[in-house]
């Protein structure tokens, strides 16, 4: 995997706007030829053409796979590429370390969120792997909106149960408390528009979604990645956490 820039970290301007808007865009991180295989690699998992042990699409977000590199090297390689490792660790202010990733075939939709309500301090590098436009749905964001409230477990508590599902408890109890968080926050949300190679690095406290998806069925292959700091300990997850050099360690707090 060979990266048009290399990314040695991120200058003054960009920590500053990170720290301002809550996210940041750098531009050609991928090439279009790595961008181009690894569409191919998921488009012949998707039909069918090859197969790999443990893979699983899930049929919501626009058709998405769930922690993908547990089993998958293709998805690893860019979960850890080290174009992404300084810039990461510019915007955490420590050393990184990997936890999930989410691959979406299609424009996801997505309700309003925060990705550190499901993933304690985490923050995300979310890879274009095709163009993005308003099309094919974009990721939108409240600007600013990470250094307003953040929505937690405890706020709004969701659990497995017979008598509602955890996507409708998601639907009636925590999109609405976002929304409301939201209008609080009274910034004006934006679309990001980007084109394949890019990254898009987020704080995990920005508000964000998926764009309404103007050409049903148009393809938007986003990887989305995230990332915790190292001295964290505000995980209670088992998944392991893996370090840029490829070594994976489980550190969480447990709930006891």
């Amino acid at each position: 995997m060979v990266g048009i820039a290399q990314y040695f970290g991120l200058n003054s301007e960009q920590i500053d706007s990170y720290r301002e808007h809550g996210y940041i865009i750098l531009n050609q991180i991928f090439t279009y030829q790595d961008c181009q295989s690894f569409v191919k690699h998921m488009e012949d998992l998707k039909y069918g053409r090859k197969s790999i042990k443990g893979f699983k699409q899930q049929n919501k977000y626009g058709y998405r796979t769930f922690n993908q590199h547990f089993y998958d090297s293709e998805v690893l390689k860019f979960l850890i590429s080290p174009h992404l490792r300084q810039p990461l660790s510019d915007c955490l202010g420590d050393e990184p370390e990997a936890i999930q990733t989410m691959h979406f075939y299609e424009g996801s939709e997505h309700e309003r969120h925060q990705d550190q309500y499901y993933l304690p301090d985490c923050m995300s590098a979310w890879i274009a792997m095709t163009n993005v436009d308003q099309e094919n749905g974009a990721l939108r964001v409240q600007p600013g909106s990470h250094t307003g409230r953040l929505i937690t477990k405890k706020d709004v508590p969701l659990e497995f149960s017979q008598a509602e599902t955890y996507e409708d408890q998601q639907k009636n109890r925590y999109f609405p408390e976002v929304d409301k968080v939201f209008v609080e926050n009274g910034n004006e949300e934006i679309s990001i528009f980007v084109n394949l190679g890019d990254v898009v690095l987020f704080h995990g406290r920005l508000i964000h979604g998926g764009s309404p998806v103007l050409r049903k069925g148009s393809p938007r292959h986003a990887l989305a990645c995230h990332y915790i700091p190292f001295q964290s300990d505000n995980w209670d997850r088992d998944w392991p956490r893996i370090s840029f050099d490829g070594n994976r360690r489980i550190k969480y707090r447990s709930n006891d």
